[in-house]
């Protein structure tokens, strides 16, 4: 080799590492990974530190769920499906094995998850709203929105249409704080949250981030975006939700974006509901509590009103009781 090749040759090479060299800090920051850089984490994964599934012969059938009703399913993470009265929702959804860098649809570089996907992408084909909180990798994975009917309607924050339109989702609605869409009857609303949306930080574009109020047939719920503690979502109890669905983890050491469970659990008690949904937990390691701890902390903070803690499972499902009707069977807690 010529030395003037030999010079172009090694800078290249200098080129080529230093680039992936940047990529990899930008996924460890875009993914909260300290989990991969911190050998001195107290609360690394053992085999006995796993979230407890839903167990073997009750697989989930979104097909059997009565449109009459409000069913929800923990799918794990953030993602959960519902049939809200008819309307079939998914949110925030995370369906593969792995979270983070995508290289095309051939790998991704990122969290493993812990308990494998309730269910594939082939049970998700009749999907009619897809609601994205903000563009963080464990929030809006770009595989697994490949994976999903193209006929759904998109529900995001403010610039995250520039992310998903490319993949061929012909209706997508960005929403403000404060503006509203229906889809099939579901009114769906954005608010607030105390948290980020860069997906790539700390450069980049910040796509934004939204809560979101739904309500058909005069039932409310929330899906929070992940959030520190904010007085935010007091709003609500004028007119008070039926369940609220709320971020438990990812909050040591990120507590200025991740409430803790004492703080989720005053969060919720401000907005007036009578169910709490906790997301966010036992999926993936992205923080350095224990992966058990958000959920186990969670239901102590509640004491005695433990039981308005529903979805305690991954890969469980619960269904909205009927006015007044305070107990439900053990097929539909998901405890």
């Amino acid at each position: 080799m010529s030395k003037g090749w030999h010079h172009v040759y090694a800078k290249l090479t200098k080129w080529m590492v230093a680039a992936a060299a940047l990529a990899v800090v930008a996924l460890l920051t875009a993914t909260g990974a300290a989990w991969l850089v911190d050998v001195r984490m107290d609360s690394a994964i053992t085999p006995d530190d796993h979230p407890k599934a839903q167990e073997p012969g009750r697989p989930l059938d979104p097909s059997s769920w009565p449109n009459g009703e409000l069913t929800i399913a923990n799918l794990g993470h953030a993602t959960l499906l519902m049939n809200y009265f008819g309307v079939s929702v998914i949110t925030d959804p995370t369906l593969f094995n792995r979270i983070g860098l995508a290289v095309d649809s051939l790998f991704t570089i990122g969290p493993r998850r812990l308990v494998a996907p309730p269910l594939p992408p082939s049970g998700l084909q009749s999907i009619q709203v897809i609601l994205i909180t903000h563009a963080h990798m464990d929030h809006l994975d770009l595989p697994s929105f490949k994976a999903l009917p193209r006929s759904a309607t998109v529900i995001a924050c403010d610039k995250c249409g520039a992310l998903v339109g490319p993949l061929g989702f012909k209706d997508v609605r960005e929403l403000k704080w404060g503006e509203s869409t229906s889809v099939d009857g579901l009114r769906v609303t954005a608010m607030g949250a105390r948290h980020w949306g860069k997906r790539w930080p700390p450069y980049g574009t910040d796509y934004g981030f939204n809560s979101y109020v739904l309500e058909r047939n005069g039932h409310r719920m929330l899906y929070a975006c992940d959030s520190a503690f904010t007085d935010l979502f007091a709003a609500l109890h004028s007119d008070p939700l039926e369940v609220a669905a709320f971020s438990i983890s990812a909050y040591n050491p990120f507590i200025w974006n991740h409430a803790n469970p004492e703080q989720v659990w005053l969060m919720f008690e401000q907005t007036g509901a009578q169910y709490l949904v906790p997301i966010h937990w036992g999926t993936f390691k992205l923080s350095r509590e224990p992966i058990n701890e958000p959920l186990q902390r969670l239901i102590k903070t509640a004491g005695s009103q433990s039981d308005r803690i529903v979805l305690r499972q991954i890969g469980a499902s619960w269904t909205l009781p009927a006015a007044g009707l305070h107990s439900q069977t053990s097929s539909a807690t998901g405890h």
